[in-house]
């Protein structure tokens, strides 16, 4: 059954009508409607520490910044998400945003529909007048973060575990096997493709084999299922580095840090505009010199200062353009 999430802000009758007397406005000055906003989660649901809990705090953002409300929905069935997206946009929300690749197709059908409702897709492209698409360059994080795991790495073997395999996957491995090489050539990197984003069992199995391999630090790049990477790393007190937020809580010592992919403030921006009254269709590219991806924070006893000076000298000159990420084509 679909989940659906609703966050309301309650305005009392009574109280604003006091309000509105008190302060003399008179018909013309009526407060602005609030806002409506309808969002289709990616697999994996609330709850990821990840990709979708950063869409969400990107809603919690915006809901204390504005005049809003917000709805979530789980992603479950082809029809039911079709069905929970044409339900906003009968509603009339002001926004309607699928997080993920998977919701691109919906959006496809819904946008020459409802020309006149807003759309955003999250992490895949939809060309269309009223959707705005934003992507990211992931690859030039994970170029620093490949470097990082090359000089964490004692046994010169890291691993890489992605979720499913699509091309947003293949930028991230790209980026990090390339920085990889960059800072050691020496240094081997195993990967492997869980086939989900929702299961961490998978993700702590791979994961599990991997040290076995003699692998000591993995990029963590599959969602929910990462969990089960995190897991092993505990488990056999190795090393893992993510894409995601801030996780080094769920294992001190064994979670590095991350490179977080800033889904919360694209959603903010985006909320913006169309609070403004400005919500620009198209494609956006977010990278490390829009601040799209970020570095950190990093566990301290792990990471050193001298480490972190290399990371940031890297950050530069990929922003300055003296260091090119490869991508594949049709990545």
């Amino acid at each position: 059954m679909m989940r659906k999430h609703i966050h309301c802000v309650v305005l009392l009758v009574l109280a604003l009508s006091l309000s509105l007397a008190s302060c003399g406005l008179g018909p013309s000055d009526t407060p602005q409607r609030v806002l409506n906003v309808g969002m289709l989660l990616a697999q994996g649901g609330l709850g990821d520490r990840s990709f979708n809990d950063s869409a969400y705090a990107g809603l919690l953002a915006a809901q204390q910044e504005l005049d809003m409300r917000f709805e979530t929905v789980d992603f479950t069935t082809d029809e039911a998400n079709l069905a929970a997206l044409r339900e906003f946009a009968q509603q009339e929300y002001d926004l309607i945003i699928g997080v993920g690749y998977e919701c691109a197709g919906y959006i496809t059908t819904l946008a020459p529909e409802f020309p006149e409702r807003n759309f955003a897709l999250i992490d895949t492209v939809v060309d269309a007048p009223n959707v705005a698409s934003v992507i990211y360059r992931e690859q030039e994080g994970d170029f620093i973060m490949g470097a990082l795991a090359a000089m964490l790495t004692q046994s010169k073997k890291v691993g890489f575990i992605g979720g499913v395999d699509i091309d947003i996957i293949r930028r991230i491995e790209g980026g990090f096997t390339q920085g990889v090489a960059y800072q050691d050539a020496a240094v081997v990197v195993i990967s492997d493709m869980a086939g989900t984003f929702s299961d961490a069992e998978i993700g702590k199995q791979l994961a599990l084999e991997q040290y076995a391999q003699g692998v000591d630090v993995i990029y963590n790049a599959a969602g929910r299922t990462g969990l089960g990477i995190i897991e092993a790393a505990k488990e056999l007190d190795q090393l893992t580095i993510g894409t995601s937020g801030d996780q080094r809580y769920l294992a001190p010592g064994n979670v590095v840090g991350n490179r977080p992919k800033r889904v919360d403030t694209a959603v903010l921006a985006l909320i913006r505009e169309v609070q403004a009254g400005e919500f620009v269709p198209g494609t956006r590219s977010l990278g490390l010199a829009e601040e799209g991806l970020t570095l950190g924070p990093f566990d301290e006893t792990l990471v050193t200062q001298e480490m972190l000076a290399q990371l940031e000298v890297l950050k530069e000159q990929i922003i300055a353009g003296e260091i090119k990420v490869e991508v594949s084509e049709g990545n």
